[in-house]
């Protein structure tokens, strides 16, 4: 009876960091593409201030 009891203590406390693991994931997932997406903007508006510094320096 005790092993038993053991046991499913021991696949409790497994499936709860499971569950933490997967929270944090999924966090990380979506912060990361929220990130991404300002990251890809600035960038963009840094070509395009750079290709019209350019054209104004060569014309």
């Amino acid at each position: 009876m005790r092993r038993a009891q053991g046991a499913v203590e021991y696949l409790f406390m497994v499936a709860a960091v499971l569950i933490i693991v997967a929270i944090v994931v999924r966090y990380l997932r979506s912060s990361a593409s929220s990130g991404g997406g300002a990251i890809e903007s600035g960038v963009t508006e840094l070509s395009k201030e750079l290709s019209e510094q350019l054209s104004s320096a060569t014309g």
